[in-house]
């Protein structure tokens, strides 16, 4: 087993989500799909009436009705069923976008209080900003460049001792030089 420490994978952009559609050029289409095949069942049933006896004719059209009733009612369902898959994907995509979001805004959080600890006067704090910045950089690889150069700017920055650290520390000894 591997001492590394595991990153988690970096969060992916889910896909656009764009403003759901007018339901109308739906409804339009599906309404004209239930009537087809409402009439066509019952054509399809009904082109043999002629041969049937006439005692048994009011039956036969009434069982064509119900028969083309219900393959309406089967496409009507399946229209709805095709809506609800829609509307379940955008909420799946609503959900994506706010889940990215919502770890986008953490780690901007993250990122910034620990730049904001290499500012502080502490020795602890700013050191405590490093590891931050460091973890930061292992688990979000998008944002390794701009931690280290962050750090290498820091590093940069010119060190000015507050007088209460130069009086501490004592007079400075000067090193004796060697002439070669």
């Amino acid at each position: 087993m591997s001492l590394r420490r595991r990153s988690p994978k970096p969060p992916v952009r889910p896909p656009d989500l764009h403003p759901p559609r007018s339901m109308w050029w739906w409804v339009l289409p599906a309404a004209a799909l239930i009537g087809v095949a409402a009439w066509g069942t019952t054509a399809w049933l009904l082109q043999d009436l002629d041969t049937v006896p006439i005692a048994e004719q009011v039956s036969a059209r009434i069982e064509a009705a119900r028969t083309a009733l219900a393959a309406a009612a089967g496409v009507g369902a399946a229209v709805t069923l095709m809506l609800a898959v829609r509307r379940q994907r955008h909420q799946e995509l609503a959900t994506a976008h706010t889940t990215h979001d919502a770890a986008e805004r953490r780690v901007t959080e993250l990122y910034t209080k620990a730049v904001e600890q290499l500012g502080n006067d502490p020795a602890p704090v700013r050191l405590g900003g490093l590891h931050a910045l460091e973890r930061l950089a292992q688990d979000t690889p998008a944002l390794r460049q701009t931690i280290v150069d962050v750090i290498c700017a820091y590093l940069r920055m010119p060190y000015t001792p507050s007088p209460d650290q130069t009086l501490a520390a004592g007079p400075a000894v000067p090193r004796s030089v060697s002439r070669v």
